[in-house]
């Protein structure tokens, strides 16, 4: 059930008492949280609530249980189910301790990352992150596009590590960024200098940024769609020499030839 929390006062949990560890077995995801709150002024029976989201786009939201039980100094731990989010890339994590009755929130712990069981690290940032779903009949798709845009591709072309190893994948990139640099450019039009926005640090200020290198020079700060298409086509162009897109697609179709 969907609740209104009310941010006013609360503590922040430091990043050192949360630990989210991630665990893959088959097409199965689970999280599991860890948290040592003992050294909190908090109440026993406050509600814990974890959530995992990508963007303004998909979230999950899962009752962890009450603060008491991770009094102790080894803390307590509770997991649950993110395979719905599909890939684990690019997913933040927030703990958000709770008053009961009042949804007052008490203490909280925001843009938390998850560690692999496999080698304990950080699951890779993904500047363009890839969802595999039904398409019903369509190739690909682009979702979250203000926020961190998605790749979403059609799952009947098979599992996403296939695609990324085929050279499906290296066919729609161009489009794709494309169609990404052209949204943003039009998105960032009236808020401002370049200069004071670009180190923010932002999925959509990082795809600019390439966008820039690709191309050899800056969007333009212009509403003239002409302009702006142009400019992304030179940065697809750029991306394509830097890839050597030409020669691993050529190479791609020599291989499939001579099978």
């Amino acid at each position: 059930m969907s609740r209104r929390f009310n941010f006013t006062g609360r503590t922040k949990i430091l990043r050192e008492d949360v630990t989210i560890i991630l665990d893959s077995q088959g097409n199965k995801l689970t999280c599991n949280v860890q948290l040592k709150l003992n050294g909190y002024d908090l109440k026993p029976d406050a509600e814990v609530v974890v959530e995992a989201e990508r963007g303004r786009v998909l979230r999950i939201r899962h009752d962890w249980g009450h603060a008491g039980k991770a009094f102790t100094l080894d803390g307590a731990s509770s997991q649950f189910d993110i395979s719905s989010m599909g890939d684990p890339e690019d997913v933040r994590y927030r703990v958000l301790v709770v008053e009961p009755g009042s949804c007052r929130l008490l203490a909280t712990a925001e843009s938390v990352e998850a560690h692999n069981t496999q080698d304990g690290q950080t699951p890779q940032r993904s500047l363009l992150p890839i969802v595999m779903r039904d398409l019903h009949g369509g190739v690909w798709e682009l979702e979250n596009m203000g926020d961190t845009p998605t790749l979403v591709l059609d799952s009947a072309l098979g599992t996403k590590q296939e695609i990324k190893s085929s050279p499906i994948l290296l066919s729609l990139l161009p489009g794709v960024i494309r169609a990404i640099l052209t949204y943003l450019a039009h998105d960032q039009q009236g808020t401002g200098d370049d200069e004071s926005d670009a180190g923010d640090g932002s999925t959509s200020n990082m795809w600019l940024e390439q966008g820039k290198k690709w191309a050899g020079c800056p969007c333009p700060k212009t509403i003239e769609h002409s302009e702006i298409d142009d400019w992304a086509q030179k940065a697809v162009t750029g991306f394509s020499r830097e890839k050597k897109l030409r020669a691993n697609l050529a190479n791609a179709m020599d291989m499939t030839k001579e099978d």
